[in-house]
C-alpha cells in the first residue's frame, strides 16, 4: 500500500491512529502510580491499577496493529519500536522522578544513624567476575533497637563478620540502609528524570510527524 500521499488509508485506520496516543496515555497513567509506589516500597494493593494498565496495553497494541501492519517492511519494525518506546520512556521518567523525590527528601531529612550488630553471617551464593574468577557472596543479619524494640534484617555484606560485630546503619523511614546516603543521588536522578522527559517528548513528536507524513493524521 502506498501511503505517502495519504490516500491509501481507510477511515477506520485514521480513527485508530487518533486513538493510539489516547491508549498510550492511558497506559502511562495507569502504570505510573505502580512504578512510583514500587520504587518507594510503599504498601498497598496494585491489582486495579495493573488491570487498567493491561487493558490499555491491549488496546494500544490492537489499535496500532490496524495501522502498522499496512506499512512497508522497512517502516514496520521502526513503527513498533517508536510506539512502545514512548510509554516505556515515560514510565522510566516516572521511576527517575520517584528516585529524585526520595533523594531530595533524604537530603532534607538526614536519616537517623544508629549502631547495629551482625549475626548469622554466612555465604549466600557465588558470582563470576569479568576474568571468570568465582567469588563468594556474603550476608549477615543486622540487629538493632529503636525505643526498646528489636529489629532484624538480612543484608548482603562484603565479608563474614563475627557475631556481635558493631557497625553503623541508617534508618530511612521503614528502611534500613547499610551505607551512608550519597549526596550525588539528587543531581544524578534529577538529570536522569529530565533526560527521560525530554526523550519522551521528542520521540512522541517524531512518531506524530511520521504519522502526518504518511497521511494518517493532520
Amino acid at each position: 500500500m502506498t501511503t505517502a500521499d495519504g490516500e491509501g488509508w481507510t477511515a477506520t485506520q485514521r480513527r485508530c491512529a487518533l486513538l493510539v496516543p489516547v491508549a498510550a496515555a492511558g497506559l502511562v497513567a495507569a502504570a505510573a502510580p505502580v512504578v512510583w509506589w514500587e520504587s518507594q516500597d510503599m504498601p498497598g494493593d496494585r491489582t486495579g491499577w495493573l488491570l487498567a494498565a493491561g487493558a490499555a496495553l491491549v488496546a494500544l497494541l490492537a489499535l496500532a496493529r490496524t495501522v502498522v501492519d499496512e506499512l512497508s517492511d522497512r517502516d514496520y519494525a521502526a513503527a513498533w519500536v517508536g510506539l512502545l518506546a514512548v510509554p516505556a520512556l515515560a514510565l522510566g521518567t516516572v521511576f527517575a522522578a520517584a528516585q529524585t523525590s526520595h533523594a531530595v527528601d533524604a537530603a532534607r531529612h538526614e536519616p537517623r544513624r544508629i549502631t547495629a550488630t551482625t549475626t548469622d553471617c554466612r555465604v549466600t551464593g557465588r558470582s563470576i567476575d569479568d576474568q571468570n574468577i568465582g567469588h563468594d557472596l556474603y550476608g549477615c543479619t543486622y540487629r538493632w533497637f529503636v525505643e526498646d524494640h528489636e529489629f532484624r534484617e538480612e543484608r548482603p555484606t562484603g565479608k563474614l563478620y563475627p557475631d556481635g560485630h558493631e557497625t553503623s546503619v541508617w534508618l530511612d523511614g521503614d528502611r534500613m540502609i547499610t551505607g551512608r546516603p550519597s549526596g550525588i543521588a539528587v543531581p544524578f536522578w534529577g538529570a536522569t528524570a529530565l533526560a527521560g522527559f525530554v526523550c519522551t517528548v521528542m520521540l512522541a513528536l517524531v512518531v506524530r510527524w511520521k504519522a502526518r507524513v504518511a497521511g494518517l493524521v493532520r
